[in-house]
C-alpha cells in the first residue's frame, strides 16, 4: 500500500512541473496565507474554492494556492469584492 501511494505522489508531482501553468519556481501559500493575501476571511476563501472561483492544488488533504494565480484572479476581479 505505501508503495501504491509513493506511486502516486510521484505521479502527481511530475503532472505538476510537466503542466504549463505551474513550475517548480511557483510561489506556493496556505489556505490562511492566501486568504491574508486576498484579504479575505478564511472561510470566505474556502466557499471560493468550493465553489470553484479560486483555483488550487490538492496536496494530500491541504490546499496550496499559487501566488501566480492569486494575482491573476485579483487583476480579472476589479471591482469585486468577496468577504466581509
Amino acid at each position: 500500500m505505501a508503495e501504491s501511494n509513493k506511486t502516486h505522489c510521484q505521479n502527481c508531482a511530475e503532472k505538476l512541473i510537466s503542466s504549463n501553468s505551474c513550475s517548480l519556481t511557483t510561489e506556493w501559500l496556505t489556505t490562511k496565507e492566501a486568504a491574508d493575501y486576498l484579504k479575505i476571511p478564511v472561510g470566505s476563501l474556502r466557499n471560493m474554492t468550493s465553489n470553484g472561483q479560486v483555483p488550487y492544488f490538492k496536496l494530500g488533504n491541504r490546499n496550496r494556492y499559487s501566488l501566480t494565480e492569486l494575482r491573476k484572479l485579483l487583476l480579472g476581479q476589479k471591482g469585486v469584492f468577496y468577504g466581509n
